[in-house]
């Protein structure tokens, strides 16, 4: 479902030059007449989500709510409340069977209530919106001169918290105060508990305590009251978290609408406007495209997850393979140019090493080992790396220049002292592994007596070919994954990574010979 825009009136004297003319147009106009009674011109909605929001973000939801109306026509429903209220109805959803679920996306003020979403399996997608911490809200001028948690313990002093248990911003409040034991006083003497942050701002505002602990873009939103900062309360910064529900009815159209919400150019100004903090986003883009560039590797693992990514994100992705040399090269011309692209997955670390001022942290995603494949039967017999240098034996390998596997051979051999005498015996250096592997399926051995690939290349055609491991360390390869440093959709990119680090994902890559990293750090064990 496409955002649509404003619909122009066609000019009378376009209509009026034949017979023709004026009878194409008349369809026309038929047509779209029609088009807005159904929604797609006038002001009626074409589409509704259903969004779950912390009571906290309500005033700048409604706004962009409105304005994504206006633009796309699309209905938002919203539903306010506590966190953990708004978790459990979406909880109360799932374990009702047979019933409608109403959820589309759940935002809230908190991301360790999405990530509790998550474990529960009601959230899949996750996107950043912005970051609150914790304060002492008091009328203006503060009258009571409350400075700190301390003085809120006073017995004059009447106070209101939010109930931990229902909101994000009680949860916080309990966990900074009992890190220096003043949670379980304070509890015993709050004149007032609620479950939402803005009723304890409306209770200050209508002066019935003196004072309450609400997020700092909550005393934002009123400009009677004004924020007494702790550095207790300080180190309480969260994560105001947007989620998709799982169970959503229109994935793609939820998703975009969180693109929308996140955007930097018109999503987050809203959020800062109203006294949020808030992380760098993506510029809005109805339908962006995410730049990809693969070793060519991994294509048969990652295809499908890219298929259901784009299905389920409503995006474009352009994905090129090739060699890592030849990747790497290209890179070098359009470097800081359009077209670059936003996410690299390489053929081995080496060649990530290579570029990894251009990236930002990668990942590994998996490792795959190098082997040798000789046609079927093994008429050869080969059994090791040693066997290669035979009188008579004609090597395929990858290009060392082009290729990641052609290096990595090269040294492997080097290592294993066989360079000398295994390398005067290739004869094709190919510029990627699948020419290798189609030499040794298609000619049956009049034309390569063996080739050097990595297990992950010989998924389809197993069969076909038989397979000599490689017993040596350094025949393995890494697949790492990485965000280009100036994407302008690292947002989008980041969460096309967790596609590809997902569990359905490493089935996938186990599938066709690659062993799972699970996204571990450089270095980790």
């Amino acid at each position: 479902m496409q955002c649509s825009r404003p619909l122009h009136s066609l000019q009378k004297n376009d209509i009026m030059k034949s017979s023709r003319v004026f009878l194409g147009s008349f369809i026309v106009i038929v047509a779209l007449i029609y088009l807005m009674s159904r929604g797609g011109g006038s002001g009626e909605s074409i589409g509704e989500l259903h969004l779950y929001c912390a009571a906290n973000m309500r005033k700048s939801v409604e706004e962009l709510a409105q304005a994504y109306f206006k633009e796309c026509k699309v209905t938002i429903e919203a539903d306010y409340d506590g966190s953990g209220s708004l978790l459990g109805r979406l909880q109360a959803e799932d374990r009702s069977a047979g019933q409608e679920k109403r959820g589309d996306l759940y935002l809230a003020a908190d991301d360790s209530y999405i990530a509790r979403a998550r474990e529960k399996g009601l959230v899949a997608e996750s996107l950043l919106l912005a970051y609150m911490r914790p304060v002492i809200a008091v009328p203006k001028g503060n009258p009571k001169g409350i400075s700190s948690v301390t003085d809120l313990l006073a017995e004059e002093c009447k106070v209101a918290v939010c109930n931990p248990d229902q909101a994000a911003v009680g949860r916080s409040t309990r966990r900074a105060l009992k890190e220096n034991g003043s949670w379980d006083r304070l509890e015993k003497k709050v004149a007032v508990m609620k479950p939402k942050v803005t009723d304890l701002a409306n209770d200050l505002k209508l002066g019935t305590v003196d004072a309450a602990i609400v997020w700092d873009s909550t005393v934002a939103m009123y400009p009677e009251l004004e924020a007494v900062r702790d550095p207790l309360l300080d180190k309480e910064r969260v994560n105001v978290t947007l989620g998709i529900v799982s169970s959503s009815r229109n994935p793609s159209l939820a998703l975009r609408f969180a693109r929308y919400l996140a955007s930097e150019d018109i999503g987050l100004p809203v959020f800062r406007k109203n006294g949020f903090e808030t992380p760098p986003g993506d510029p809005w883009e109805a339908r962006p495209e995410l730049i990809v560039w693969s070793g060519g590797v991994n294509r048969l693992a990652i295809e499908q997850s890219i298929k259901e990514f784009k299905e389920r994100e409503g995006v474009e992705v352009s994905t090129t393979y090739g060699g890592c040399g030849s990747l790497t090269a290209q890179m070098k011309t359009v470097w800081e140019k359009p077209g670059f692209p936003d996410v690299y997955f390489a053929c081995d670390r080496v060649y990530m090493d290579n570029v990894n001022d251009w990236y930002l942290a990668s990942e590994n995603v998996s490792e795959t080992d190098m082997v040798i494949l000789v046609p079927k039967g093994n008429p050869r017999k080969v059994r090791g790396l040693a066997d290669l240098g035979a009188d008579g034996m004609r090597l395929g390998v990858a290009d060392p220049v082009k290729s990641a596997l052609g290096r990595l051979t090269v040294d492997l051999l080097k290592k294993s002292g066989l360079y000398e005498k295994v390398y005067s015996k290739v004869e094709t250096k190919a510029g990627t592994a699948d020419f290798l592997v189609n030499q040794i399926v298609v000619s049956e051995g009049k034309s390569l007596d063996a080739v050097i690939v990595y297990l992950a290349n010989t998924a389809k055609v197993q069969d076909k070919v038989a397979i000599v491991k490689i017993d040596h360390p350094a025949a393995l390869a890494s697949q790492p994954i990485a965000v280009s440093r100036i994407s302008e959709r690292s947002q989008l990119a980041r969460r096309f990574i967790a596609k590809i680090l997902s569990p359905a994902s490493q089935e996938r890559f186990e599938k066709v010979g690659f062993r799972w990293q699970r996204g571990k750090k450089e270095g980790d064990e």
